[in-house]
């Protein structure tokens, strides 16, 4: 893929650490907001099931179980333009061909995805899922068949947008997102006014249009609002090397997202054999790392683009500075976020649950909570640059290891000691990321 070259025939001085902290910052609030954004909004459609009925809760918990990883997949697959969408920012006729590809790419893993959730009902009666499940399911599997085709699509435009520096637009169609979310679910699903209650059926309606309007608010912003305004992205056959080429870069980050899930799924099913109480404890550690690791999420993917400019300059101190203003963003937050959650462990966990021995078990654990996700955010900056360095083979290579050395021993330990070893264990595979990632990213940065 052509990429441009720094202009003025001399090499372009390298950002301090200072300049990037500041630009990195201003890219990745917008895309923090925008995650919370999402959230709220998935926490409301588990919310209105939830007052909707047993079986259709049981229902739409089936479809995301596969839905969710496959889409998670396929967003960690298409960050793999990033990088080529970086270089080629300011010439829209290099730019037009990778975002062909990227789209492309999108429909080709989504589609998959799209046909297995679709097809829910029929695997759901091989694997014996009770019948009450089943008959819950009606059109909802192939409506978020659906989704996922159109979520598919949206991620390669969201990526696009990141990569051109545009977080605010992807805020935006957060937003938009989670406030159609917010109106359509409840509305469809309970029925309001004329509308009759469709119950699991409306849950997939309004995803299905969620998906389609943030899509079309996509491309407009995209075609719009970037520098491919007034330029014809055609439609047609792509590149195919092109498309080999990023999901080259992009496959590898994908599996690297289904290996964490795939493993924290396995930790999950370990305490569930323990007890109640260490699930309900586990489940809402979770929960609490999941949002305070949420600042190094968005600024990681706010960090792929500074790094993939510097490469293309062949800027080695410029990529290295990137990944030192990543952690000045991001690390600082998520440890004062679970540093107070440390300092208020008991009054806090009282709020989350009402039962004194879950509340104690979360409280208990908090300061090993601590030490999982300030790792996580630590080496979550390398592996995110290796993205942009179009190298991140060494990130699958660190989580299998280190992810998967800590599955196959979680059984034998739940089974020993119960949640607290599981989640030391849970510490020192991250703290072996930080390790793996760092050296990784080292040799990586080094052939700039």
């Amino acid at each position: 893929m052509p990429a441009n070259s720094p202009g003025g025939g001399g090499r372009e001085a390298s950002p301090t650490v200072g300049a990037l902290t500041r630009g990195i910052a201003g890219k990745a609030l917008p895309l923090y907001l925008s995650m919370l954004a999402t959230t709220a909004g998935g926490m409301v459609t588990a919310a209105v099931l939830g007052n909707s009925g047993t079986a259709e809760l049981a229902a739409y918990a089936l479809v995301v179980t596969v839905a969710n990883p496959a889409l998670t997949a396929v967003q960690g697959a298409l960050r793999g333009s990033m990088p080529f969408i970086a270089e080629n920012e300011g010439d829209a006729a290099s730019l037009a061909p990778v975002v062909r590809s990227g789209l492309w790419l999108a429909l080709l893993l989504g589609a998959p995805g799209g046909l297995l959730v679709a097809s829910t009902a029929l695997w759901g009666r091989l694997i014996g899922v009770a019948a009450p499940t089943l008959a819950a399911l009606g059109p909802y599997p192939v409506l978020m068949g659906l989704f996922v085709v159109a979520a598919s699509v949206r991620a390669s435009l969201t990526v696009l947008l990141i990569g051109l520096g545009h977080s605010r637009s992807v805020l935006v169609l957060s937003l938009v997102g989670t406030v159609l979310a917010v109106v359509l679910t409840p509305a469809l699903v309970l029925g309001a006014g004329p509308l009759p209650a469709l119950g699991l059926a409306g849950a997939g309606v309004s995803a299905l249009a969620e998906g389609s309007a943030t899509v079309a608010l996509a491309l407009y912003a995209s075609r719009r609002r970037t520098v491919l305004r007034g330029h014809r992205v055609r439609a047609g056959l792509p590149r195919w090397a092109d498309v080999v080429e990023i999901a080259r870069v992009g496959l590898p980050s994908g599996a690297t997202l289904l290996v964490k899930f795939g493993s924290l799924s396995v930790l999950a099913l370990a305490v569930a054999r323990v007890g109640a109480a260490d699930a309900a404890a586990h489940q809402l550690l979770v929960v609490i790392a999941a949002f305070a690791f949420l600042p190094a999420a968005a600024a990681g993917q706010a960090c792929v683009p500074f790094v993939a400019r510097a490469a293309g300059r062949g800027d080695r101190d410029g990529v290295r500075r990137t990944v030192l203003a990543g952690y000045a963003v991001a690390v600082p937050v998520v440890a004062a976020a679970i540093g107070a959650v440390w300092a208020l462990s008991g009054p806090f966990a009282a709020l989350l649950t009402g039962d004194p021995e879950v509340a104690s078990t979360v409280a208990a654990l908090v300061p090993v909570l601590f030490a999982v996700v300030v790792a996580d955010a630590l080496q979550s900056f390398p592996g995110m640059a290796l993205l942009g360095l179009k190298d991140p083979r060494p990130s699958l290579y660190a989580f299998a290891a280190c992810y998967g050395l800590m599955a196959v021993v979680s059984v034998p330990l739940a089974g020993a000691g119960g949640l607290e070893p599981l989640w030391w264990a849970y510490a020192v595979a991250t703290a072996g990321l930080v390790v793996g990632q760092g050296v990784a990213f080292r040799r990586s940065s080094a052939r700039v």
